[in-house]
């Protein structure tokens, strides 16, 4: 949440920015890449998780 307030660069500040001029495109690009980053980090906690409780 933080980097969407106060950044100057970063996925969070492409995405404020696409929607103060309105670019919808640079808008659902950030979003989209937000979301393949999000799953690949819940991916690989998962997987470390499954290897750290199988006993």
């Amino acid at each position: 949440m933080g980097e969407f307030l106060v950044s100057k660069k970063g996925i969070g500040y492409l995405i404020l920015y696409g929607s103060q001029i309105f670019n919808l495109n640079l808008v659902m690009t950030g979003i989209i890449v937000l979301s393949i980053v999000a799953a690949i980090m819940y991916y690989i906690v998962l997987y470390i998780e499954k290897k750290l409780t199988r006993t």
